[in-house]
């Protein structure tokens, strides 16, 4: 039986497919289960009504930042855990003696594994997931941080301070997911 070149790209495309899908139903999962920074959902109760417009906007752009945060995070891990998936199932193929009458499906199972393993490390570098994932999780913990400062009886009267915080940290945020995640720290 050979096995031609269209039925290999069947077989790769499928694989891609299949890890895409597997991806968003960790999303999916992710985003179902008690995110970090529960507490913040009391700050709207406790929060005095001068600083309640201040309060939305820090908790909305606190759950986008987390929120990109778990979607970053396993888009990464799930390039980085499937490469090495694969590239393990690769090696695998070509040892398994089951396979051995059939030389050439074991080559072409393994090199179409092989393939997504390198393509998913790939992805994952060029994508430079890890420092979206990072600067998304600083961005965060400074908006939890900021809604704290909130609670605080000086808040009212530092709306421009409070203020420019969020721009700061939107600021950094965006130089972290382009650039140095260093630079995502709020100064």
């Amino acid at each position: 039986m050979t096995i031609s070149w269209q039925r290999i790209g069947f077989l790769s495309v499928s694989l891609i497919v299949v890890t895409i899908l597997i991806t968003l139903a960790v999303n999916r999962y992710a985003e179902q289960l008690p995110y970090r920074g529960s507490a913040l959902s009391e700050i709207p109760n406790l929060l005095p009504p001068e600083t309640k417009d201040l309060g939305s906007l820090i908790l909305n752009n606190y759950h986008e930042y987390r929120a990109n945060t778990v979607r970053w995070s396993a888009v990464y891990y799930f390039c980085l855990f499937g490469s090495a998936l694969f590239s393990a199932l690769a090696a695998l193929f070509l040892k398994l003696e089951i396979l051995g009458e059939r030389p050439k499906l074991r080559n072409d199972v393994s090199a179409c594994l092989a393939t997504l393993a390198a393509l998913l490390i790939t992805l994952s570098s060029i994508g430079d997931f890890q420092r979206k994932w990072a600067a998304n999780r600083v961005a965060a913990s400074a908006m939890e941080n900021l809604a704290y400062e909130l609670l605080r009886p000086s808040a009212a009267a530092n709306r421009e301070s409070i203020l420019t915080k969020i721009q700061a940290i939107n600021n950094a945020r965006n130089a972290g997911i382009v650039g140095d995640v260093s630079e995502a720290a709020p100064k």
